[in-house]
C-alpha cells in the first residue's frame, strides 16, 4: 500500500485512480497522519451458477413462505401476519 499526500492527489489524481483500478491501495496521508484508505471495490461472486439454480432457489423460498414460519408459538404466515397487534 502506497502512502500519497492530499497535495498529491490533488496534482495526480487520474494517475493515482489509475493505480486503484489496477488492483492498488493508496493511504491518504495529511499532516503526518493517515486520513483515509482508497481501495478497490471488492469483487462479489454471483450466488448461483446458473439461472436455473436462481430460479429454484425462489422457488423453495416461496414454498417456504406459503407453508408460514413459526416464530415460537406465533406462526408467521403473511406480511398482515407480521404486523397484526391484536
Amino acid at each position: 500500500m502506497r502512502s500519497v499526500s492530499i497535495q498529491e492527489l490533488e496534482e495526480h489524481t487520474a494517475e493515482l485512480v489509475a493505480e486503484v483500478e489496477a488492483g492498488n491501495r493508496l493511504t491518504l496521508i495529511r499532516g503526518g497522519k493517515t486520513v483515509a484508505e482508497i481501495v478497490p471495490p471488492a469483487t462479489v461472486a454471483p450466488i448461483w451458477e446458473s439461472e436455473e439454480q436462481r430460479l429454484n432457489a425462489i422457488e423453495e423460498f416461496m414454498n417456504i413462505l406459503h407453508k408460514g414460519y413459526d416464530l415460537g408459538g406465533f406462526k408467521i404466515t403473511d406480511r398482515d401476519a407480521l404486523y397484526d397487534r391484536d
